[in-house]
């Protein structure tokens, strides 16, 4: 007999007594079984249906769902004409360092957007690009800005927002100062010269050239090289302005070269400084060639190929392709990452180091994120260490590095120290 409390295995006889005595139920029929079966199945298709609709209802409440609101910060860069390449070169570094920013999910879950306005290198138009971007876009801040005049020109736009220009591309002494809203990542222009001028005094070299761009920039360089050179007891055997239009300043060069000058120190930016430069290698004896950090190393390797070898660049970054400092490594990466080409830059780098002190203040803002926030928080927070590139900023200082090198190109693009 079996055990447990399946009767329906028991024959009639066997089943309990209280069983026997009730009435039998009649049977359905096939058709009230089919139609039983067929109210189940509508049944679990209205729920199934049910559970597809509130599903898609909450995928729909999903998507709706208002995405965190940006940090807006404003940039008037130069993206046309002869110094793009400069421009576009650092700009290149901070969108890497911003891209894998908001990948990594912003500043408290907040992506960083910037929105950038082309000046074409015109202070007028950078201007107008500073009042649409405070004025109208509500940006927090502006930021990486290109150049003496252009930094020049949007200042008093600045101040009129109460708001400031964080990172510009720019050493000039005019725009520097604890009363100029303008945060530094680089050192001076005057630092540069200095750094050049002691090295020239050093290895004895004493007739100086100076030539520079007639424009905001070399002017003011211009001044900054010839109190360098006072200071270590020299004068210059020319000083000669050229027009930054002049794509064939071949008489600027023969003036050089005239002087009987050892070395020549040329002042200008982009294209402009290479123009002169192409202009006095193509002599058959010329003077030995020193420029600054603007004067992009990369596009004087692209543009002037091996006759680039020799000329020597002061310099305000780490080495871009020496990956014992932190910062150049995680550079490096973040290019191979993104796939970029070639092997960098020092704007490049420049452009990254930039951007990632920036993020760095973003974060250390505590509570919302205004420009009076941010900017409490960049004068008074402890000194940045972006790897083994330091950052300080005061309330009365607001040049923030000190570092400096000098470099010379060598065959290939490359670099001797």
């Amino acid at each position: 007999m079996p055990h447990g409390d399946d009767f329906r295995a028991l024959p009639r006889r066997h089943q309990p007594q209280r069983d026997r005595g009730r009435a039998a139920r009649p049977s359905r029929s096939r058709l009230q079984r089919a139609a039983a079966g067929h109210a189940a199945e509508r049944g679990s298709r209205i729920v199934k249906t049910w559970r597809l609709a509130l599903a898609a209802l909450a995928l729909a409440w999903t998507a709706a769902a208002p995405a965190a609101e940006p940090i807006l910060v404003g940039q008037s860069a130069v993206l046309t004409g002869p110094l793009a390449p400069n421009s576009l070169a650092f700009m290149e570094g901070q969108k890497l360092l911003f891209d894998q920013l908001n990948k990594a999910g912003g500043i408290g879950g907040r992506p960083v957007k910037m929105i950038t306005y082309d000046d074409v290198y015109a202070p007028d138009k950078a201007a107008a690009n500073a009042e649409k971007l405070l004025g109208t876009d509500r940006v927090v801040c502006l930021f990486g800005t290109m150049g003496t005049g252009i930094g020049a020109a949007m200042v008093p736009v600045a101040a009129k927002y109460d708001s400031f220009i964080f990172g510009g591309l720019t050493g000039a002494a005019v725009l520097r100062g604890p009363k100029v809203p303008i945060y530094h990542v680089r050192e001076s222009y005057a630092d540069e010269v200095h750094r050049v001028m002691n090295h020239l005094k050093t290895v004895g070299v004493v007739r100086i050239a100076v030539v520079s761009s007639d424009d905001a920039y070399g002017k003011g360089i211009e001044k900054d090289a010839l109190e360098a050179l006072q200071k270590n007891g020299l004068s210059p055997v020319l000083t000669l302005r050229f027009d930054p239009q002049d794509k064939e300043p071949s008489r600027t060069a023969q003036q050089v070269i005239a002087s009987g000058a050892q070395a020549v120190y040329v002042i200008a930016a982009g294209m402009p400084a290479i123009n002169v430069i192409r202009a006095l290698v193509a002599a058959p004896v010329h003077p030995q060639i020193y420029t600054n950090s603007v004067a992009s190393s990369f596009l004087l390797y692209k543009e002037l190929g091996e006759k680039s070898r020799g000329i020597v660049l002061s310099q305000v970054m780490p080495p871009f392709w020496k990956t014992r400092f932190p910062i150049v490594d995680e550079y490096q990466r973040a290019r191979r990452s993104a796939g970029s080409e070639g092997e960098g830059s020092y704007l490049g780098l420049e452009g990254y180091i930039t951007a990632k002190a920036f993020a760095e203040a973003l974060q250390r803002v505590k509570g919302p994120i205004t420009t009076d926030s941010l900017r409490r928080t960049i004068e008074t927070s402890v000194p940045m260490d972006l790897g083994g590139y330091a950052l300080a900023f005061k309330p009365d200082n607001r040049n923030g590095s000190s570092f400096g090198d000098i470099t010379m190109l060598a065959s290939g693009g490359k670099f001797a120290q």
